[in-house]
């Protein structure tokens, strides 16, 4: 009994990517689907939200500026599923001073010597970026990039820049916006105020709307906060941090990071605030956007979280996956701990990692068939492969 094609739609929009592009090698309505239909890379890239990642990008926190090996693991180690190939990873691995920026429903933005690019390991994808023209006058300037991909129209994505205003302050930064269709950067006559303190350009949380990034921590300045950008509106906005989680700016040991609490399809999507001092990691979750409420949900010490390591323990890295899991790293290995629900204050070693000591940021992926947008081609390593295989 043949089945209708919006039926067959439906039901293989709920695959992920990488089972779809493995039925284009066998089926030609699937591979007409899959490369063609946008409709249907809008509906499977949706569904995908509502999936958990299952996977991540681990590297150096200077990866931004130097080049590093990037690790790539999968959170359940037992039952791999990601659509990150073989060919992408020898990408990574072959391609100079190439580092990963962001990671957005499938798309990764990628920095190479200067150069942008955003790719899709699924389709095996790359879209180079223009660089911005005073990266050109000054290399060595620092990019501060956000990047999040618009579900609700498949072949768009939004990558913004963010330059301060002036050399010796940061507390007004310009902004610009890749245009896909112009292929080319655009200001935004809106700034962003970022107040008195550098923020954290290399995590952010999309939510409300809004850009969220927090501050950075160096001594003798304002404790922490959060600053938000909306972009429909240009405007700014501050929120406070808990009252508990401010310390002596002095305090060396002290790192923060805010990360996405539940999935962006849930009625409780927010931010969670995590804080690691003195090997004790406590964590707050965003309960009232408007009046800035928090509730802490966690606090304990890393020596009691069951770990089999001698002491003592160095935490390298951490992140929130999935809205519900901390994601850390030791100098040996990689380590999940549940926030909620039925894995709550669980431990669970996830795999080994290779950089010791070195500070570790994490980039989680889902895979999805997001297009990079007009004019991406193949991946030069697999261009380079399939010339070979025609000689």
């Amino acid at each position: 009994m043949d089945m209708p094609d919006e039926m067959m739609l439906e039901i293989f929009s709920w695959l992920p990517a990488k089972s779809i592009c493995k039925f284009k090698c066998v089926n030609k309505f699937y591979n007409t689907v899959s490369s063609e239909d946008t409709f249907f890379i809008q509906k499977q890239s949706q569904n995908a939200l509502l999936r958990d990642d299952s996977c991540f990008f681990l590297q150096p926190s200077s990866a931004h500026r130097y080049s590093a090996e990037i690790e790539f693991h999968h959170l359940n180690s037992k039952d791999p599923i990601s659509g990150v190939s073989h060919e992408f990873l020898q990408f990574l691995e072959y391609y100079p001073a190439c580092s990963i920026v962001a990671s957005s429903k499938g798309l990764i933005l990628a920095l190479k010597d200067k150069e942008l690019f955003i790719c899709n390991p699924v389709t095996q994808s790359w879209l180079p970026i223009p660089t911005p023209d005073f990266l050109k006058k000054y290399p060595d300037a620092v990019l501060n990039l956000a990047l999040e991909c618009n579900i609700q129209d498949s072949n768009d994505f939004m990558l913004l820049l963010f330059k301060a205003q002036d050399e010796w302050t940061s507390q007004y930064h310009d902004l610009k916006f890749y245009s896909v269709k112009e292929g080319a950067w655009k200001a935004i006559e809106a700034g962003f105020f970022t107040g008195r303190r550098p923020l954290r350009f290399d995590m952010h949380v999309y939510h409300r709307k809004a850009l969220h990034f927090i501050s950075d921590f160096s001594a003798f300045l304002c404790n922490k906060y959060i600053m938000a950008y909306n972009v429909e509106d240009g405007s700014s906005r501050m929120l406070r941090i808990p009252k508990e989680a401010r310390v002596d700016p002095r305090d060396l040991t002290c790192q923060m990071g805010i990360y996405k609490w539940e999935k962006s399809v849930s009625s409780d999507e927010s931010i969670c605030l995590v804080r690691l001092r003195k090997n004790v990691f406590t964590v707050w979750v965003l309960t009232d956007y408007e009046v800035n409420k928090w509730r802490k949900i966690l606090e304990i010490r890393v020596k009691a979280m069951g770990m089999k390591e001698e002491d003592p323990v160095t935490v390298t890295g951490f992140t929130v996956m999935n809205g519900d899991r901390l994601i850390f790293t030791t100098e040996k290995k990689i380590y999940g701990y549940g926030l909620r629900q039925e894995i709550y204050m669980k431990l669970e070693e996830i795999s080994e990692h290779g950089f010791g000591r070195d500070e570790t940021r994490f980039t989680a992926y889902s895979d999805t068939l997001c297009p990079c947008g007009d004019g991406a081609a193949k991946l030069p390593l697999l261009q380079q492969q399939y010339s070979s295989s025609l000689v």
